[in-house]
């Protein structure tokens, strides 16, 4: 029902960031999934991804889980975004 708010969310979660990337990434399947008529289970959603997606803890889903850990908040390198770039082109979201 609501799959097509994760699969961005997922696909930021893989390539990590800045902290506010992360926040703006967190709350745009909040906003969809309210949108689709489940405000709660958004409410829950949001509190679990903030909770549990931190790039701290060495989980297979947390921020930047693409990378090797460490991969902290911070502006990806040019090289990271190359590889960004290659590796998500097609997906529905990057359509240029």
């Amino acid at each position: 029902m609501w799959l097509s708010c994760c699969q961005k969310h997922d696909f930021d979660y893989w390539k990590g960031g800045t902290y506010q990337a992360r926040l703006d990434s967190d709350n745009a399947p909040k906003t969809c999934v309210s949108n689709v008529g489940e405000p709660e289970i958004a409410a829950l959603m949001l509190a679990g991804v903030r909770v549990g997606g931190t790039p701290y803890l060495p989980t297979k889903f947390r921020w930047g889980y693409g990378w090797p850990y460490p991969r902290l908040y911070g502006v990806l390198t040019a090289s990271e975004l190359h590889q960004v770039n290659q590796l998500s082109i097609g997906l529905s979201w990057n359509k240029n």
